[in-house]
C-alpha cells in the first residue's frame, strides 16, 4: 500500500500495527516536532529530549496494536507515553554531592542564543526551567502544544480539577520566578 500525506493518523496506525515502517516514518513526521518539545520543556535538554523521543517511537512501533482510538485521540496516546517517559528520566537522575556540584556543565543557553532571544523570553525560560517538572509539562500542553484541558489532563493523568489546578499553581510560580528575576536585575544592574 503506498501510503501518502492524505492518511488519517488512525490508517497509519492500523498499518503501524502490521508492521508497516513507511507509516511510522509518515506518523513521525507528524507528531515529531511536538514530542520533541514536550520532552524538551519538561526535562530541559535538547539531547535527553531526542533519547525520549526516539524511545516514545520505538514504543509506538511496537504498541501500535494496543491503542484504541474510541478511548483517547491518538497525539494525547503518543504525548502520554512522552510525557511518562519524562518523568520515568527524572526519577532515575542521581542527585549531586554538593562537591562536585561545581563540575555540572552550564545549563544555560549558548552566546547566540541568548543573544538571539529576547529579554523577556530568556526570563520566561529561566522561569519555566525553576518548575517542577509536572507544572513545566501541564504549561508546555496548554499552551505550547495546544493540548485542551482535557487531553493535557489525560495525558499527565490526572482528573480535569486537578490539571486545572496545577496550571493556575504553574502560572503563579512562573509569575514569582520572573519577578524575582527582574528584583535581581534591578538590584544587579550590569
Amino acid at each position: 500500500m503506498v501510503l501518502t500525506e492524505n492518511f488519517s493518523d488512525e490508517a497509519l496506525m492500523t498499518q503501524i500495527a502490521q508492521g508497516d515502517e513507511g507509516a511510522l516514518r509518515l506518523l513521525a513526521e507528524r507528531h515529531l516536532a511536538r514530542m520533541l518539545r514536550l520532552a524538551e520543556k519538561t526535562l530541559g535538554s535538547t539531547l535527553e529530549a531526542d533519547d525520549v523521543a526516539q524511545e516514545a517511537l520505538l514504543r509506538i512501533w511496537k504498541n501500535a496494536g494496543r491503542w484504541q482510538g474510541e478511548r483517547a485521540r491518538l497525539s494525547t496516546w503518543i504525548y502520554t507515553i512522552v510525557y511518562r517517559l519524562c518523568i520515568d528520566r527524572l526519577r532515575r537522575q542521581p542527585t549531586v554531592p554538593l562537591d562536585q556540584a561545581m563540575e555540572i556543565a552550564d545549563s544555560a543557553p549558548s552566546a547566540p542564543e541568548a543573544l538571539t532571544r529576547s529579554h523577556e523570553l530568556t526570563r520566561l525560560a529561566a522561569a519555566m526551567d525553576g518548575l517542577q517538572p509536572r507544572q513545566r509539562a501541564a504549561l508546555t500542553l496548554f499552551y505550547y502544544e495546544d493540548c485542551s484541558g482535557e487531553e493535557a489532563a489525560a495525558i499527565l493523568d490526572i482528573s480535569l480539577r486537578a490539571f486545572w489546578s496545577l496550571l493556575h499553581r504553574a502560572r503563579q510560580a512562573v509569575q514569582e520566578l520572573m519577578n524575582d528575576t527582574n528584583t535581581l536585575a534591578k538590584a544587579n544592574p550590569s
